[in-house]
Protein backbone atom coordinates (compact mmCIF):
# COMPACT_ATOMS: atom_id res chain seq x y z
CA UNK A 1 0.00 0.00 0.00
CA UNK A 2 1.51 3.56 -0.81
CA UNK A 3 2.17 6.03 1.76
CA UNK A 4 -1.01 8.17 -0.05
CA UNK A 5 -3.51 5.15 -0.04
CA UNK A 6 -3.04 4.57 3.71
CA UNK A 7 -3.82 8.07 5.27
CA UNK A 8 -7.21 7.63 3.01
CA UNK A 9 -7.94 3.90 4.12
CA UNK A 10 -7.86 5.23 7.82
CA UNK A 11 -9.99 8.08 6.95
CA UNK A 12 -12.52 6.27 5.49
CA UNK A 13 -11.96 3.72 8.75
CA UNK A 14 -12.48 6.33 10.95
CA UNK A 15 -15.98 7.72 9.49
CA UNK A 16 -17.69 4.44 9.19
CA UNK A 17 -16.70 3.89 12.71
CA UNK A 18 -18.45 7.26 13.24
CA UNK A 19 -21.53 6.85 11.22
CA UNK A 20 -21.95 3.42 12.98
CA UNK A 21 -21.75 5.42 16.03
CA UNK A 22 -24.04 7.72 15.16
CA UNK A 23 -26.80 5.18 13.95
CA UNK A 24 -25.92 3.46 17.52
CA UNK A 25 -26.62 6.67 19.16
CA UNK A 26 -29.69 7.01 17.28
CA UNK A 27 -30.81 3.56 18.10
CA UNK A 28 -30.57 3.95 21.77
CA UNK A 29 -32.30 7.14 21.83
CA UNK A 30 -35.55 5.52 19.82
CA UNK A 31 -35.20 2.77 22.02
CA UNK A 32 -35.37 4.64 25.18
CA UNK A 33 -38.32 7.12 23.82
CA UNK A 34 -40.40 3.90 22.78
CA UNK A 35 -40.13 2.43 26.34
CA UNK A 36 -40.77 5.92 28.15
CA UNK A 37 -43.79 6.01 26.19
CA UNK A 38 -45.29 2.73 26.31
CA UNK A 39 -43.78 2.32 29.73
CA UNK A 40 -43.51 5.12 31.65
CA UNK A 41 -43.54 3.74 34.84
CA UNK A 42 -40.10 2.25 34.04
CA UNK A 43 -39.04 5.94 34.13
CA UNK A 44 -40.22 6.84 37.42
CA UNK A 45 -37.85 9.66 39.08
CA UNK A 46 -39.78 10.61 42.22
CA UNK A 47 -37.50 9.81 44.55
CA UNK A 48 -34.72 12.11 42.25
CA UNK A 49 -36.68 14.25 42.56
CA UNK A 50 -37.46 14.48 46.01
CA UNK A 51 -33.99 14.26 46.81
CA UNK A 52 -33.24 17.50 44.94
CA UNK A 53 -35.71 19.12 46.27
CA UNK A 54 -34.29 18.28 49.95
CA UNK A 55 -30.77 19.17 48.73
CA UNK A 56 -31.25 21.86 46.06
CA UNK A 57 -28.38 23.64 46.62
CA UNK A 58 -25.49 20.40 47.21
CA UNK A 59 -27.28 19.58 43.76
CA UNK A 60 -26.82 22.58 41.60
CA UNK A 61 -23.19 23.06 42.75
CA UNK A 62 -22.04 19.77 42.15
CA UNK A 63 -23.79 19.47 38.65
CA UNK A 64 -22.23 23.48 37.71
CA UNK A 65 -18.85 22.12 38.87
CA UNK A 66 -19.41 18.97 36.34
CA UNK A 67 -20.60 21.32 33.72
CA UNK A 68 -17.59 23.59 34.79
CA UNK A 69 -15.09 20.82 34.16
CA UNK A 70 -16.45 18.93 31.43
CA UNK A 71 -14.91 21.51 29.01
CA UNK A 72 -11.25 20.01 29.61
CA UNK A 73 -12.59 16.49 28.96
CA UNK A 74 -13.69 17.34 25.37
CA UNK A 75 -17.12 15.53 26.44
CA UNK A 76 -20.27 17.45 24.69
CA UNK A 77 -22.60 19.13 27.39
CA UNK A 78 -25.60 18.08 25.36
CA UNK A 79 -26.28 14.80 27.75
CA UNK A 80 -25.98 16.77 30.79
CA UNK A 81 -28.62 19.51 29.37
CA UNK A 82 -30.88 16.57 29.16
CA UNK A 83 -29.81 15.15 32.19
CA UNK A 84 -30.81 18.59 33.59
CA UNK A 85 -34.19 18.45 32.60
CA UNK A 86 -34.24 15.25 35.25
CA UNK A 87 -33.38 17.00 38.19
CA UNK A 88 -34.92 20.42 37.60
CA UNK A 89 -37.72 22.77 35.65
CA UNK A 90 -36.70 23.54 32.19
CA UNK A 91 -35.97 26.77 32.66
CA UNK A 92 -33.95 26.40 35.97
CA UNK A 93 -32.57 23.86 33.48
CA UNK A 94 -31.31 26.37 30.87
CA UNK A 95 -30.50 29.08 33.69
CA UNK A 96 -27.92 25.98 35.30
CA UNK A 97 -26.33 25.52 31.60
CA UNK A 98 -25.70 28.57 30.33
CA UNK A 99 -23.82 29.73 33.45
CA UNK A 100 -22.46 25.79 33.21
CA UNK A 101 -21.24 26.90 29.77
CA UNK A 102 -19.75 30.12 30.87
CA UNK A 103 -17.43 28.83 33.49
CA UNK A 104 -16.41 26.06 31.11
CA UNK A 105 -15.76 28.54 28.58
CA UNK A 106 -13.64 30.43 30.92
CA UNK A 107 -11.47 27.25 32.11
CA UNK A 108 -10.93 25.97 28.89
CA UNK A 109 -10.16 29.72 27.70
CA UNK A 110 -7.46 30.23 30.37
CA UNK A 111 -6.01 26.98 31.40
CA UNK A 112 -5.86 24.71 28.32
CA UNK A 113 -2.18 26.58 27.73
CA UNK A 114 -1.76 26.59 31.32
CA UNK A 115 -2.42 22.55 31.80
CA UNK A 116 -0.69 21.78 28.38
CA UNK A 117 -3.90 21.05 26.75
CA UNK A 118 -3.30 22.77 23.96
CA UNK A 119 -0.50 20.79 22.45
CA UNK A 120 -2.38 17.50 23.03
CA UNK A 121 -5.40 19.32 20.83
CA UNK A 122 -2.97 20.41 18.46
CA UNK A 123 -1.53 16.78 18.27
CA UNK A 124 -5.04 15.32 17.95
CA UNK A 125 -6.62 17.69 15.58
CA UNK A 126 -3.85 19.60 13.33
CA UNK A 127 -6.10 20.27 10.05
CA UNK A 128 -9.19 21.05 11.81
CA UNK A 129 -7.24 23.44 13.97
CA UNK A 130 -5.07 25.02 11.21
CA UNK A 131 -8.65 25.40 9.46
CA UNK A 132 -10.27 26.95 12.33
CA UNK A 133 -7.51 29.44 12.52
CA UNK A 134 -7.71 30.35 9.44
CA UNK A 135 -11.52 30.94 9.48
CA UNK A 136 -11.48 33.17 13.22
CA UNK A 137 -8.71 34.96 11.10
CA UNK A 138 -11.73 36.72 9.13
CA UNK A 139 -14.88 36.63 11.04
CA UNK A 140 -14.42 35.54 14.82
CA UNK A 141 -17.54 36.21 16.50
CA UNK A 142 -20.27 34.59 13.68
CA UNK A 143 -17.64 31.28 13.35
CA UNK A 144 -17.61 31.14 17.22
CA UNK A 145 -21.24 31.81 17.19
CA UNK A 146 -21.87 29.14 14.69
CA UNK A 147 -19.33 26.77 15.59
CA UNK A 148 -20.88 26.86 19.38
CA UNK A 149 -24.35 26.07 17.34
CA UNK A 150 -23.53 23.20 15.62
CA UNK A 151 -24.38 20.46 17.84
CA UNK A 152 -21.63 17.65 15.75
CA UNK A 153 -18.86 19.58 16.64
CA UNK A 154 -16.72 20.20 20.19
CA UNK A 155 -17.39 23.99 21.35
CA UNK A 156 -14.56 23.44 23.41
CA UNK A 157 -11.81 23.36 20.13
CA UNK A 158 -13.37 26.74 19.09
CA UNK A 159 -12.83 28.04 22.70
CA UNK A 160 -8.94 26.69 22.24
CA UNK A 161 -8.51 28.58 19.35
CA UNK A 162 -9.85 31.66 20.17
CA UNK A 163 -7.37 31.83 23.28
CA UNK A 164 -4.54 30.44 21.17
CA UNK A 165 -5.41 33.45 18.63
CA UNK A 166 -5.90 35.89 21.74
CA UNK A 167 -9.05 36.60 20.68
CA UNK A 168 -10.77 38.76 23.68
CA UNK A 169 -12.31 36.50 26.20
CA UNK A 170 -15.45 38.48 26.01
CA UNK A 171 -15.83 37.97 22.69
CA UNK A 172 -15.40 34.24 23.07
CA UNK A 173 -17.84 33.75 25.73
CA UNK A 174 -20.49 35.88 23.94
CA UNK A 175 -20.08 34.37 20.82
CA UNK A 176 -20.50 30.55 22.69
CA UNK A 177 -23.32 31.95 25.26
CA UNK A 178 -25.26 33.15 21.86
CA UNK A 179 -24.20 29.74 19.83
CA UNK A 180 -24.99 27.27 22.80
CA UNK A 181 -27.91 29.49 24.27
CA UNK A 182 -29.92 29.17 21.03
CA UNK A 183 -28.93 25.19 20.91
CA UNK A 184 -29.54 24.45 24.49
CA UNK A 185 -32.59 26.23 24.40
CA UNK A 186 -33.50 24.33 21.45
CA UNK A 187 -33.02 20.73 23.50
CA UNK A 188 -34.39 21.37 26.48
CA UNK A 189 -37.63 23.68 26.03
CA UNK A 190 -38.44 21.15 23.04
CA UNK A 191 -37.62 17.79 25.28
CA UNK A 192 -39.56 19.62 28.62
CA UNK A 193 -42.67 20.39 25.76
CA UNK A 194 -43.02 16.89 23.75
CA UNK A 195 -41.52 14.38 26.15
CA UNK A 196 -41.54 14.99 29.21
CA UNK A 197 -44.95 17.14 29.19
Amino acid sequence: MSAGILPCFFMSEERKIRKKSFYLWLGIIAIILVLYFVNREWFDISFLKRFVDDHKLLVVTVYLIILTFIGLTLIPSSPFAMAGLLLFPAHETYIINMVGIATSTAIVYYFTRFLGLDKWIEMKFPRQIEKIKKALSKKELPIIIGWSFFPVVQTDIIIYVSSSLRISFLKCVIGVLIGEGILNALYIFSVDLFILA
